[in-house]
């Protein structure tokens, strides 16, 4: 009987440090996703503010501006088609 008991609590131990290593794996994973769904949102800002720069300054470098909206929103473009189903 004692051997049971012995048996019954391993696997119960067993159970719940299986379930402590999924749950603090997948903690990271969460975490790691959030980063870097904060990341892509840091970088689009990033190509929003180089895109008003370069709308805002077009007059001292026109093709320079063009070439750098026309590249971010074709990017953009490319973007969206791929989100559509």
């Amino acid at each position: 009987m004692p051997g049971v008991l012995l048996a019954v609590v391993g696997v119960v131990i067993v159970v719940l440090i299986a379930l402590a290593a999924l749950a603090f794996f997948r903690s990271i994973a969460d975490e790691r996703a959030r980063a870097a769904e904060r990341r892509a949102n840091q970088l689009e800002a990033l190509l929003d503010e180089v895109k008003d720069v370069a709308w805002t300054n077009r007059d001292i470098a026109p093709e320079l501006s063009t070439i750098i909206i026309d590249t971010i929103r074709s990017g953009e473009q490319e973007n969206r088609r791929r989100e559509l189903p």
